[in-house]
């Protein structure tokens, strides 16, 4: 008798193998416990994150202490207010300087190299039997004791 159920994860309805089967699949399961576990994804994998929130708070009884600490979180939170991460300067300079390398590059292409193309398959074959012929010549005059004149 099959036994229909709805995955714990997705909610989408799926017949149970056993009857302890929870998740649809073996993904909808790990990707439950992910979730039930804290894991973020994180370009192209999952991490475990950690939580800062109740990392640094004071824990005090007194009230002239809380007062104090109260103050000191909010001078704490306006120098983190005050401090720039992002740059327009910076920004402009990476910017600029990605450029320059980019114009660089395509100058020196077009200098040293100006009808290149990419390199194909049948390029890679030929300089593969190129070389395969330039050992086998030399592995001839090593066996051959050819003079150096050849």
């Amino acid at each position: 008798m099959e036994k229909t159920r709805f995955c714990k994860h997705c909610q989408q309805q799926f017949v149970q193998r056993r009857s302890n089967h929870l998740y649809c699949s073996s993904s909808c399961r790990t990707k439950a416990s992910y979730k039930r576990n804290d894991y973020k994804y994180i370009s192209g994998h999952y991490e475990k994150s950690e939580h800062s929130d109740t990392k640094n708070l004071p824990t005090t009884t007194n009230n002239d202490d809380l007062i104090l600490a109260v103050q000191s979180l909010e001078k704490r939170i306006e120098e983190l207010g005050n401090h720039n991460v992002l740059n327009a300067n910076s920004v402009k300079e990476a910017a600029l300087g990605t450029m320059a390398a980019d114009a660089g590059v395509y100058a020196a292409k077009r200098l040293f190299a100006p009808k290149s193309l990419p390199a194909t398959k049948g390029d890679i074959e030929s300089l593969k039997e190129e070389l395969r012929q330039i050992k086998h010549s030399l592995i001839f005059s090593r066996v051959n004791k050819l003079p150096n004149n050849f």
